[in-house]
């Protein structure tokens, strides 16, 4: 089992924070400070689920990018991959 983390300063240009990666058995993603929005490709804030700051999600069996973006401002993304 290998874990990476990483963290992210998330602006209104939209950033990868998780690559694609078929091996990756768990994805946790938290949010240290103001509102994200995560998604696909072509999140934006208007599409994308909203993680304000303090919230965490765990995705299990991880099989696509995901990418994250913010109205404005510098906000911090903790990422930690598990792979099998």
């Amino acid at each position: 089992m290998t874990i990476s983390s990483a963290q992210y300063t998330i602006t209104s240009t939209r950033s990868q924070i998780v690559a694609n990666d078929l091996a990756a058995e768990q994805v946790l993603i938290h949010v240290g400070s103001g509102a994200v929005f995560i998604g696909g490709a072509d999140v934006t804030t208007d599409n994308g689920y909203r993680l304000d700051s303090g919230d965490q999600i765990v995705l299990d069996n991880h099989t696509n990018p995901i990418h994250a973006v913010a109205t404005s401002g510098n906000h911090v993304v903790y990422v930690l991959v598990i792979q099998k």
